[in-house]
């Protein structure tokens, strides 16, 4: 009998070892490559590929034939997509991917769009609308051509992190915001909030309200929060000055993360933080900048920041206050290459937040920042 339960004990042993491992519940799109007609990377395509949480952006030349064109893609293990992304589609208009995880039990939407316009100077805020949730507002451009109008998702937030949280209840309580009160019509309202349990939980007490052109990575939110904002899109233009209004207000508070991940007072003065920022894609991560060195990286080439910012105390009502008026020079690290720009190897990423150090989760809970009628100068 001890040898049968021997032998017993030894099966399950080893059926244990060998068993299948759990299927992969993740349903990303890791790498896009768009391709011609003949199965052949796009030349015409220009910069890198932009894959977000669920859009993939890539900017091309005008002779670019989009009506005949086909992806290549790689997913996360065991992954699946449909329709089969490597089919001639006409992307003049953006194609839906549905991606599949390997256990079967997660699904996400992918909309690629391929757009044959640079991007855009000037920024009115006026086009905001909620998420395919219903839960937060997502900012975006339109650019007329060619007898239409083209929908440009340039602009990112932190928003569907603070999603997580599960603090908001309704569009206008998440930190980035579309509001009626602009310089001129529509503008942006960006406030640093409380991230309530939960972010106490994960050792992010607030969020600041940020806006910027790029994409955020909400997989990443809560275990890599520098790395999931990823700044900048192809730009190919040289830019002089940075312009726009704005107005703003510290909170009463500043604090920082506590070893017990709670919001600790602090000494100081929280502050927003306005700036823009041109750099060279080759060589980098992803060919982005991310919040571990949008501000430091050697392979910026050119920065405009707003320094000293006026700031209203916390008691202040923001809506009796004017916009001011902000224009900051281009400070160039190193020189502008005409040839590096035509090609489309310079990335521009434009930043507001509400506080400073907010990326780092300092910052005082009610911090406000509005921004409206941006533009970037150019050459």
């Amino acid at each position: 009998m001890k040898r049968i339960g021997l032998c017993l004990i030894l099966g399950l042993l080893c059926f244990s070892c060998i068993r299948k491992e759990a299927a992969n519940t993740e349903a990303d799109m890791e790498t896009c490559v768009i391709l011609n007609e003949q199965g052949m990377p796009d030349p015409n395509i220009k910069g890198n590929v932009i894959i977000g949480n669920t859009r993939v952006i890539a900017q091309a030349t005008p002779i670019i034939d989009l009506t005949k064109l086909a992806l290549n893609v790689t997913l996360t293990e065991g992954a699946t997509i449909s329709p089969d992304p490597k089919e001639v589609k006409d992307y003049s208009q953006p194609q839906s991917f549905v991606v599949t995880s390997e256990d079967g039990e997660w699904q996400k939407i992918y909309q690629v769009s391929v757009d044959t316009f640079d991007l855009p100077v000037k920024y009115t805020f006026e086009l905001a609308e909620l998420n395919r949730d219903n839960k937060y507002n997502i900012f975006y451009e339109t650019i007329d051509g060619q007898g239409a109008n083209f929908r440009q998702d340039i602009w990112a937030s932190g928003n569907g992190g603070y999603a997580i949280t599960g603090v908001a209840k309704q569009p206008q309580d998440f930190p980035t915001v579309s509001v009626l009160e602009g310089k001129k019509g529509k503008g942006v309202r960006l406030e640093t909030k409380s991230t309530g349990g939960f972010g106490e939980m994960v050792k992010m007490p607030i969020a600041a309200g940020n806006l910027f052109i790029g994409d955020f990575q909400v997989a990443n939110a809560t275990s890599k929060p520098l790395e999931a904002t990823r700044f900048g899109m192809p730009f190919g233009k040289k830019p002089i000055r940075l312009t726009g209004w704005y107005k703003a207000k510290r909170g009463k508070q500043l604090t920082t993360v506590g070893d017990d991940g709670k919001a600790v007072p602090i000494e100081g003065k929280d502050a927003c933080d306005i700036y823009a920022v041109l750099y060279e894609s080759d060589g980098l991560s992803q060919k982005t900048l991310d919040g571990t060195n949008v501000l430091s990286s050697e392979n910026i080439v050119a920065q405009a920041r707003l320094t000293n910012p006026k700031m209203y105390e916390s008691g202040v009502d923001l809506s009796m206050i004017e916009y001011e008026p902000f224009d900051i020079e281009f400070d160039f690290k190193k020189p502008f290459d005409e040839k590096k720009s035509k090609q489309y190897k310079y990335n521009l990423t434009i930043v507001f937040t509400s506080s400073i150090q907010g990326a780092y989760f300092i910052g005082a809970i009610g911090s406000v920042l509005y921004v409206d009628e941006v533009q970037v100068v150019c050459e």
